[in-house]
């Protein structure tokens, strides 16, 4: 295991990290949509979910976001994800991207699809057209990044040679995007960041949400992350990813928060996805009671830090073990499980709504830094009378050996 000593990242629980929200009233777009840069010389993004009662109750436009750079939580367009409003091209085109620390490389839906592409919900703006775009540059097959993407993804040559354009191709999982690799300047709000942003222009994907594309913050040359950075003085980022919808998170790309009350120590990559984020997983109570695992199992675990994902993924032992802490605890205080699905699931015994006081709390224990993590976060409501564990087995043998901390927790 090795620590990150340039890049860091701080995960924080925005009930650690933010007080109440202090919006009274109607709230102009300028309060929610403001990229600023600070004095320390980080790029700055406030970070809200839908509803935030600064934010229009209805769906989100382009015209209420496009000059500002903010991150939002609109579970419209795609459930549990985080969003940031970026523009690409010249002129600007504005589009609504997910933000995922367990990814690489930056793609958007591109015009003049030529297999398949999906389709994109209006309120993450238009399509984007590189042959519209004055400042766009295709990257030719020699390019150091054009190298760098192929090595990365196991792709063993992809270029159009009659035009000496680069080709990519990234999956997550089931889902993948492919396409041409091009440079165009990327705007946030009114300020130009990068003059010769690298992003994928994706002419076929298998994409499972509406947003317009992805940004990567792995850790890679070429990723949103790394080329924000080389603007600052300062090669990390943080984040808070509010679980609480009356408060304020944030997106920091450069110097970071100095009070920050969690910390634990980061890992740099893992196994092969040596561009990820990961954590140290050492234990997990429910309501302040060890997990019962078989004493020769090692129940520690690398957890990849994953924003793409909203749930989290732990190995079938600890998962076993977690199903029947949280059922044991749910049954006294008066709910049952339903069983003959993939899910765990609770309904009120008395077939009433979820009262959510009450309901079991969960620590999670990473090294040097213990994380509480209230029911909300344990649990997400499917309806009125039925709530599931925001927790899943890691089924494949292979992939035993990590886990996906999510958006949730």
């Amino acid at each position: 295991m090795e620590l990150i000593l340039v890049v860091m990242v701080f995960l924080a629980l925005s009930y650690y990290m933010v007080g109440p929200c202090n919006c009274t009233g109607l709230c102009s777009p300028a309060t929610y949509a403001e990229f600023r840069l600070s004095k320390a010389g980080a790029f700055h993004f406030p970070v809200f979910h839908q509803e935030h009662p600064c934010l229009d109750p209805s769906p989100v436009h382009p015209a209420s976001v496009s000059d500002a750079g903010t991150v939002i939580g609109n579970d419209k367009i795609h459930q549990g994800k985080y969003f940031m409003a970026i523009s690409l091209g010249t002129p600007a085109v504005f589009n609504l991207v997910t933000i995922d620390t367990g990814s690489t490389l930056s793609w958007v839906n591109c015009e003049r699809c030529q297999i398949r592409c999906h389709q994109q919900a209006d309120e993450a703006g238009p399509k984007f057209n590189p042959q519209s775009s004055t400042t766009y540059r295709q990257i030719g097959c020699s390019n150091e990044d054009c190298i760098d993407i192929h090595q990365d993804n196991g792709i063993p040559y992809g270029c159009i040679d009659e035009t000496d354009t680069c080709l990519y191709s990234v999956r997550y999982g089931s889902q993948y995007s492919a396409g041409k690799l091009g440079r165009d300047r990327l705007a946030l709000g009114d300020i130009t960041v990068v003059d010769d942003f690298v992003f994928g222009c994706s002419k076929d994907d298998r994409f499972y949400g509406s947003e317009a594309g992805v940004i990567g913050l792995g850790n890679k040359s070429y990723s949103f992350f790394n080329q924000m950075a080389r603007q600052t003085s300062y090669n990390a980022f943080a984040y808070c990813f509010p679980s609480d919808h009356q408060a304020e998170g944030f997106l920091i790309i450069g110097p970071y928060p100095q009070r920050l009350e969690l910390v634990t120590p980061l890992i740099r990559g893992y196994g092969l996805r040596r561009y990820v984020y990961s954590l140290l997983l050492l234990d997990m109570t429910v309501d302040g009671k060890r997990l019962e695992v078989d004493p020769s199992i090692d129940t520690r675990q690398i957890m990849v830090v994953d924003s793409g994902t909203d749930d989290t993924f732990v190995s079938s032992p600890t998962f076993y073990a977690l199903a029947e802490a949280v059922t044991s605890a749910m049954r006294d205080k008066g709910y049952y499980r339903e069983y003959g699905s993939e899910k765990v699931c609770f309904r009120p015994a008395g077939g009433e709504p979820v009262n959510w006081r009450g309901l079991p709390a969960m620590e999670m224990q990473f090294l040097r830094a213990t994380v509480k993590l209230p029911p909300e976060n344990v649990l997400h409501q499917q309806s009125v009378d039925r709530i599931c564990l925001a927790f899943h087995s890691l089924i494949p043998l292979a992939c035993e050996m990590f886990g996906f901390l999510g958006t949730r927790h």
